[in-house]
């Protein structure tokens, strides 16, 4: 019995040898159209035949392309591999060459990919997850350190250890200065005494809209003309427009109203009107 392949691009029958197929796991080369493929795929057994007599040489006949036989050249030996030679050794079972392929066949690695060991791998794996964790643990920890007045403001409960930490670190835990959560409820210009009319008295409501204590803002007052022109602006902080009996560091408690009074000399600047706004003010 002999052993043979067939090429699944050109279709042409080559007869083998075992020690062939198993120098590269079965992949060969056909000789007829260069294809690579796997030899064990398409093996096959064929019965062989008795070698002719030697006789003179003639011409063969003629024969219709119909009638003649597969051709059956010899495979070429893979890329790097010698021809194997001829041998008259006994041909194990087709089955029990599969199963040896399945049991041999290791997958040759890619010549440009270089795969690293497992415990390689589990190292880098670590290594990588550990320098995560530690980012996230310094994005977190600088979060907090910005945000410190805001988590004090919101969880009172946080006040005690932050401020252990501020006293390490030599920062301040203020209140938050968020100004567009306070409303200006209602505002008023008074002259003070009517012989004097440069002496006037500002008042304004100020209202907290949030659920937490928030800091003073500072006080942006723009005196108009009657005809509406800037004739003078000044920003009063916390300390300026508060009474002596109110600590600026205090703040506005939640949902809190406060009501200001600013005395104001304008001399002869001709103040008939006022705008008031609110703005952030430095942290006490």
């Amino acid at each position: 019995m002999s052993m043979i392949t067939r090429c699944p691009n050109c279709s042409t029958t080559f007869r083998v040898q075992p020690q062939q197929l198993q120098a590269r796991n079965g992949t060969v080369r056909c000789g007829q159209c260069a294809h690579v493929f796997d030899g064990f795929k398409t093996l096959d057994t064929l019965a062989d035949v008795a070698p002719p007599t030697a006789q003179p040489a003639v011409e063969p006949p003629v024969v219709a392309p119909a009638e003649q036989p597969p051709p059956v050249p010899q495979v070429t030996p893979p890329i790097g591999e010698p021809a194997a030679a001829a041998a008259f050794e006994p041909i194990p079972p087709l089955e029990t060459l599969r199963k040896l392929r399945r049991s041999q066949r290791v997958p040759e690695p890619d010549p440009l990919l270089t795969i690293a060991p497992p415990a390689d791998i589990r190292r880098r794996t670590l290594g990588w997850s550990a320098g995560v964790v530690a980012l996230m643990i310094a994005l977190a920890c600088e979060i907090a350190y910005f945000y410190r007045s805001e988590i004090v403001a919101r969880v009172p409960e946080a006040r005690q250890p932050a401020e252990r930490i501020c006293a390490v670190m030599h920062c301040v835990i203020a209140l938050p200065q968020h100004p567009r959560q306070i409303s200006i409820e209602a505002s008023d210009m008074q002259a003070r005494d009517p012989s004097t009319p440069g002496l006037i008295a500002l008042t304004a409501t100020m209202r907290s809209q949030a659920a937490y204590q928030l800091a003073y803002p500072a006080l942006d007052v723009v005196l108009t003309n009657t005809k509406e022109h800037t004739v003078a602006r000044r920003i009063f902080l916390p300390a300026e427009y508060l009474g002596g009996g109110k600590d600026p560091r205090a703040g506005i408690p939640p949902n809190g109203e406060i009501t200001v009074r600013l005395d104001l000399d304008t001399g002869d600047l001709g103040a008939a009107g006022f705008r008031l706004d609110l703005l952030p003010a430095p942290a006490l």
